[in-house]
C-alpha cells in the first residue's frame, strides 16, 4: 500500500499537479521552462529505475536513487499541501466572491509569488530537517529507584530505530558509535529496528565492524523491532536477529532476561512482529523483583505494562516521533504517549523519537536523539 501510494499518488498525481501550477504560473521562456520540466522528468526517470531495477542497482547507486526518491515525496507532499488551499479559495472565491475585490488569486504575477513562496518554505523547512536528521540530540534524564543494589549510580544509553542499510550507510553508523561511546556508558541499549529493510546491504558494508566498537562495563544488549522481521527475497528465517549476536557481537535479548553482574534484571522483548512471542508475565516469572528490573520493548503500545509488572524503568522506540510534520502531531492519537519520559506510578518509562529514520532523512518537528539515563539507586 505505501508503495502504491507513493508510486500512483505522489509520482503521478501529484507531482503533475506541482508541475502544472508551476508551468502556467512562470513565463512562458524555454530557458525558464524547459529546466523546471527537465527537474520533475529526470525525477521520474530516476524512480523508475529504482522501481523496477532495484535489485540489479550497485549499493551506491541505490543509496542516491532511495534518497532523491523519499526526498521528492518529502517535497512534493508539502509543496501539495501548501498549494492545493491556494487553489481552493481561489475556486471558491471565482463562484462567490469570498475576498476583498484588490485581491486576485487568479492573476499570474499573485500565483507566481505564492509558488515562488512556497518553494523557499519547503526547502528552506527540508534543509533544517536535514540537519536534525544528521546532528542527533543527547537527552539527558536522572531518575532514582528505590531498590538496593550492588550498583550504587549507573549511566545508561540508549538508542533505538538506527535503521541501518542503504539509505543510512556505514559511514552514518560510524558517527552513531562515536556519539554513543563519547557518553561513557556503562550499559548501552538498542531498542529494536537496528536494521532497516534488507541485511544485505549490511554485510556488504561491513556493519558489525562499527557495532563491535560498542563497549560497556555492563555489556551492550538489543531486542528485535518490526523491521528486523520484514522478510526480503533470498534473506533466510530470523536471519536479521541473528545478525546482531552472531556478528555485531551485542547481547540479543529476545523474550528473555538476563542477571547483570547480580545486581539488575534486563528483560527483552520480542517485536509484536513475532508471532510466537511471550507474555511480559510469562518472561517475569523468572525475575526477583526485589532487585531493580529495566524493560527493553520496541513498540509502545501498552506503556502501563511497566507497573503492572513491578518494571523500574522501560525503554520504548518505533514512532520516530512521527518523523516530520504534521505526523508528528498525527501520532499523538496513535500513542497514549509517542515520545519522552514518563512516569507511571513507581516507574519510569522513556520512548525514543528514534536515532536513525526509516525513508526520507529529514525531522522537521521532531529530533533525531540518542538518551543518556543517569540512574541512582537507593533505598
Amino acid at each position: 500500500m505505501r508503495v502504491f501510494f507513493n508510486a500512483i499518488v505522489v509520482q503521478v498525481v501529484l507531482s503533475a499537479y506541482v508541475l502544472w501550477r508551476g508551468w502556467n504560473g512562470f513565463p512562458k521562456k524555454k530557458v525558464v521552462r524547459l529546466p523546471f520540466l527537465a527537474i520533475f522528468v529526470i525525477e521520474l526517470v530516476i524512480y523508475l529505475l529504482g522501481f523496477f531495477f532495484a535489485d540489479k542497482i550497485g549499493l551506491p547507486y541505490l543509496h542516491h536513487i532511495a534518497w532523491i526518491g523519499t526526498t521528492w515525496m518529502v517535497f512534493i507532499l508539502y509543496m501539495s499541501a501548501l498549494l492545493l488551499p491556494y487553489d481552493l479559495v481561489r475556486f471558491i472565491n471565482k463562484k462567490k466572491r469570498i475576498l476583498p475585490k484588490n485581491i486576485d488569486l487568479a492573476r499570474s504575477k499573485e500565483r507566481v509569488y505564492y509558488y515562488v513562496f512556497s518553494l523557499v518554505l519547503v526547502i528552506g523547512s527540508m534543509l533544517w530537517g536535514n540537519y536534525r536528521f544528521n546532528n542527533p540530540v543527547i537527552t539527558h534524564q536522572t531518575i532514582d529507584i528505590q531498590k538496593e543494589s550492588k550498583i550504587d549510580k549507573l549511566r545508561i544509553v540508549m538508542a533505538s530505530d538506527l535503521h541501518v542499510g542503504y539509505l543510512i550507510r556505514r559511514d552514518m553508523a560510524a558517527k552513531y558509535v562515536d556519539q554513543i561511546m563519547e557518553q561513557k556508558p556503562d550499559m548501552i541499549l538498542l531498542v529494536g529496528d537496528i536494521i532497516d529493510f534488507d541485511i544485505y546491504s549490511v554485510k556488504q558494508q561491513h556493519m558489525e565492524e562499527e557495532f563491535k566498537r560498542l563497549h560497556a562495563p555492563y555489556g551492550v544488549y538489543a531486542v528485535t523491532g518490526n523491521h528486523e522481521y520484514i522478510g526480503l527475497k533470498g534473506e533466510e528465517p530470523f536471519e536479521k536477529p541473528r545478525w546482531l549476536s552472531e556478528h555485531a557481537d551485542m547481547i540479543a535479548l529476545r523474550d528473555s532476561v538476563v542477571l547483570v553482574d547480580n545486581a539488575l534484571y534486563i528483560v527483552g522483548r520480542e517485536d509484536n512482529t513475532f508471532v510466537h512471542r511471550k507474555t511480559l508475565e510469562s518472561l517475569m516469572d523468572s525475575v526477583d523483583t526485589k532487585l531493580p528490573v529495566i524493560l527493553m520493548n520496541h513498540q509502545p503500545h501498552d506503556i502501563h505494562e511497566a507497573d503492572r509488572n513491578q518494571i523500574d524503568l522501560a525503554f520504548y522506540g518505533h514512532t520516530h516521533n512521527g518523523q516530520f510534520f504534521p505526523n508528528n502531531i498525527a501520532v499523538k492519537f496513535l500513542y497514549e504517549k509517542p515520545y519522552g519520559y514518563k512516569k507511571i506510578n513507581d516507574s519510569h518509562v522513556y520512548i525514543s523519537s528514534g536515532l536513525g529514520l526509516a525513508g526520507p532523512q529529514y525531522r522537521i518537528g521532531t529530533v533525531s536523539e540518542i538518551v543518556v539515563f543517569d540512574v541512582n539507586f537507593n533505598k
